[in-house]
This record gives structure tokens, sequence and C-alpha cells, in this order.
């Protein structure tokens, strides 16, 4: 994860909210995320809530201002040091290490309820990454306490075919799976999926990508010609302009709760 992580921090710290139109640091973006952490918080409060791989530390300014989690210690984990240096440090406590290497004692006192948290992260690790991650964080939570992440996950397998063939060709080891995928990964890893919500998709332009990756115009060009050639469009996931390409990440939003805890009541959500 950290290599890949390495690649981008041309983008971190100030800049970062700017990056893919602000998607990252837009609260209008952010609301289906905020909903869905109410929707657990309101009914099974918890003394710490942890933002694992949190950058900059908005969602958890934005739970906060939104009143989600009132009492409980805000915690950001992040390996970039300048994603932390932008964290508010008057609500918000950073802890510099990697999603890989956390443990539940680096968040607070290993007794207390905690509440996991994870935006737009599980797709740094790549493929054979996923389970074992998932299975690390079950490890780090107790039975009955909660994670809500919002990961890029698509309804077809042609979709995320696509999107992983673009990144590789980009030379990261990103990994997209579709939804279905990810729900058997997390059941496998332990997580009892409650609910699961669309977010808003992220637009990805080949400039961006560019700067991000470190790709020169000719390196875009050939990606282009190569994804054209053998994906062609796809409506709503990539699409072809005269130098470069647009493509979008399709996210949801996944309520998950550690193994099996008492039942309770989380307003209906959608499965899709």
């Amino acid at each position: 994860m950290e290599d890949t992580i390495g690649k981008e921090k041309v983008v971190h710290g100030r800049e970062w909210g700017t990056q893919h139109g602000g998607y990252f640091a837009d609260p209008g973006i952010a609301r289906p995320m905020v909903d869905a952490v109410r929707a657990v918080l309101s009914q099974s409060p918890a003394d710490i809530v942890v933002d694992l791989g949190g950058g900059t530390g908005f969602l958890l300014s934005e739970l906060a201002s939104n009143g989600v989690g009132v009492g409980a210690s805000l915690v950001n984990v992040d390996c970039s040091n300048a994603q932390l240096s932008q964290v508010n440090r008057q609500g918000i406590t950073p802890v510099a290490t990697s999603i890989n290497a956390f443990r539940r004692g680096d968040a607070g006192a290993e007794d207390r309820r905690f509440f996991f948290m994870m935006r737009s992260v599980i797709h740094y690790v790549g493929e054979a990454g996923v389970l074992p991650l998932l299975r690390r964080l079950r490890g780090a939570a107790r039975d009955g306490e909660f994670f809500v992440h919002q990961t890029a996950s698509f309804d077809n397998a042609q979709d995320a075919a696509c999107l992983n063939a673009l990144y590789g060709h980009m030379n990261t080891r990103k990994w997209y799976p579709t939804a279905d995928a990810l729900r058997g990964l997390l059941a496998d890893a332990g997580w009892r999926v409650t609910a699961v919500v669309p977010a808003p998709p992220l637009l990805l332009k080949s400039e961006e990508l560019a700067r991000r990756y470190d790709l020169d115009p000719a390196a875009i060009a050939r990606i282009r010609d190569v994804m054209a050639a053998t994906f062609g469009e796809i409506h709503g996931v990539f699409r072809l302009k005269p130098s470069g390409f647009d493509a979008n990440l399709h996210y949801k939003i996944y309520t998950c709760v550690a193994g099996y805890a008492e039942p309770f009541d989380i307003p209906p959500c959608p499965m899709v």
C-alpha cells in the first residue's frame, strides 16, 4: 500500500482538497457517507471514532460539524505526514501509521467501544491484499462494532475490468472489485454487511491522472489507444477524448458489523 501512496504524494497536503474537482473536500458529496455513519452512531454510540486512511481529516470534521458522534474521540489514521499536517488538531487526534500496521491500541484504550470508517482506501492494497486487510481490520474490532466504508466497486465485471486495466496501464497496483465480490470478501473476513447505498461517482480526467501518476502526454496517448482497442467506450465508466480520456469510479457505502451483534433498527437503505 505504501508504495502506491508514495507515488501520489505530489497531490497530498494543501492541494488534496482541489483534486478531481474537489471531490474529497465537498460537503455535499460527503453527505451520504455522513448519513450512513449517523445511522449507526445514533443507535450504537461509540467512544472512539477512527477514520482509517482519513487523509486531511475532512470526513471527521464533517461528522463534528453535523453533530455526528458527539462525545466520541475522533482519531484520524494516515501514513502521509503531508496529509496529517492539515488535520484540525483541536478536535481530531492524528495518528501516523499505515492501515496495514494499525493496531486498536493506536487509537485509544482498547476496552472502549470503537467505530471504524474509511473512504476510498481499500483499492490501494491491490487484489491480493484486500482479504488480508479486511481480516486485519476485523481483528482490530470487537464483536458488535461497526465499520462503514465508501469503496469503489462496480455492478458488473466488465466495468470493473475496464478500470482495473486503466490503472494497470498507469503502473499502479490499485484494484476495483465488483460489489458482489466485495460483499463476499467482507463475509470471508468476518464482516456482516447490513446495508449498501450508492455514493456519488468520481470523475477522473486523464490530465489530472497524468499529474497524479507522473505520466507524460505520450504515455496518456498510449493508454488511450490501448483502452480504446480493448474496451472502446463504456457508458458512465469510460469515455474517449481526442488526446485523452475520462473515467468514472463508482462508489458504494457499505455498513458492516463485526461478527454478530444484538439487532437494532437502522433506517431503511436500498440494497444495490
